[in-house]
């Protein structure tokens, strides 16, 4: 029996309990392939962390792995892992900070701890917006997809996912070094005669409107897609994504966001910033270059025009640089295990403000991270030449 055919009984509408279209909260509104009227929380709490140490909850870097069963994968945290840490941080975000939507994906190796801090949260499922992704520590291909996704759901205990992405463009994440193993000869990296990677995306997408019609999940998009990956959908005539979540902040945006995010409205596809604040516990920016300033700063939140700006509103820099990102129209998810920072992270749509014209500017025209300037750095964007 083939997958597809395994689908075919499967619908969250069959459920008693009808999901939130979370409309009465701060929401961004879901178009091409979601359900009619969903729309997604604006802010997110993301749950990618990047600790292998087993570091405590709320140090540097951020730890929320579990221990990684499958040895052949990535590294992973050494028994017992950081999943509790996981768990803390998605009770404190449901329960008291009152966040909804939840930034989880297959590669962050964390999906059962966040069903435990769901559970303990005793808020019900219907009114938590939760997020998952495919790849790109695991196969794509259209089986390897549909299979992901049903792991997912018994690790997150869940009968459907709000919003399930395709998390990278490619078979391989450029930080990683192994190739995923998959059923798909366009996918299989191994095999130079058969790997196509338009033909993967075509194929994985398609496993993905699968999932979507068959009810499984009610919406569905992609990551880490530039204007040609999307293009190539639109090409093949296929359902649009309703979602793509990039790398998104001041540094990058003059650079490689700017057009995506044009592109991206166009076509009705809602754009979401993972990074928003860049990655403070991981990621110093590279203050020279060859001998001359590149005129970033080691973290956005020591930038002089971040700083001031903070001080002019009586925000927190990342409040500035969250508010920026949503007055441009694009959801964000940062991470933290901090419940100060949650709250602050929340209240930009909570307790809004607004950033005027000429002050959103300003952080427009900030110096850009380009990948001439920080290579080894996977979020870097563009060749220098802003646009």
């Amino acid at each position: 029996m083939s997958l597809t055919i395994s689908l075919a009984n499967t619908n969250i509408h069959n459920s008693q309990s009808v999901p939130s279209a979370f409309n009465h909260v701060s929401s961004f509104p879901l178009f091409n392939a979601a359900e009619v009227n969903l729309t997604m929380p604006a802010l997110g709490l993301g749950l990618g962390f990047y600790g292998m140490e087993n570091e405590p909850y709320g140090t540097y870097p951020e730890c929320g792995d579990e221990p990684h069963i499958d040895t052949s994968g990535p590294p992973g945290p050494p028994p017992p892992g950081c999943g509790l840490n996981t768990q803390k941080a998605v009770y404190t975000w449901l329960t008291k900070v009152g966040g909804r939507r939840l930034d989880c994906a297959n590669s962050y190796y964390n999906h059962k701890s966040v069903a435990r801090g769901i559970e303990q949260s005793g808020i019900n499922r219907t009114e938590i917006f939760i997020l998952s992704k495919v790849g790109p520590t695991f196969g794509l291909g259209f089986n390897d997809t549909i299979e992901q996704t049903m792991d997912i759901l018994q690790e997150l205990q869940t009968s459907w996912i709000d919003l399930l992405l395709v998390h990278w463009p490619m078979m391989k994440h450029p930080a990683q070094s192994y190739i995923p193993k998959t059923s798909d000869p366009s996918c299989n990296m191994s095999n130079s005669l058969t790997y196509n990677e338009k033909k993967c995306r075509l194929s994985t997408w398609s496993a993905m409107i699968t999932l979507f019609n068959r009810g499984l999940v009610r919406s569905i998009g992609v990551s880490n897609y530039n204007i040609t990956h999307l293009q190539e959908i639109i090409d093949a005539g296929m359902l649009l994504p309703s979602v793509n979540q990039v790398s998104f902040n001041p540094y990058n945006y003059r650079t490689g966001r700017a057009d995506l995010l044009r592109f991206c409205q166009k076509n009705n596809i809602q754009l979401v910033a993972y990074s928003p604040l860049g990655v403070p516990d991981v990621q110093q920016y590279p203050v020279t270059y060859e001998g001359e300033a590149t005129g970033m700063y080691p973290t956005l939140f020591q930038d002089p025009v971040i700083i001031s700006l903070a001080r002019t509103y009586e925000r927190t820099e990342a409040q500035i640089l969250l508010r920026w990102i949503h007055q441009l129209g694009v959801a964000s998810n940062p991470r933290s295990m901090n419940e100060t920072h949650m709250q602050e992270n929340l209240d930009i749509v909570l307790h809004p403000f607004s950033i005027t014209d000429n002050d959103m500017m300003r952080i427009n025209n900030l110096a850009q991270d380009t990948c001439k300037v920080d290579p080894d750095w996977f979020e870097c964007v563009g060749d220098g030449n802003p646009p």
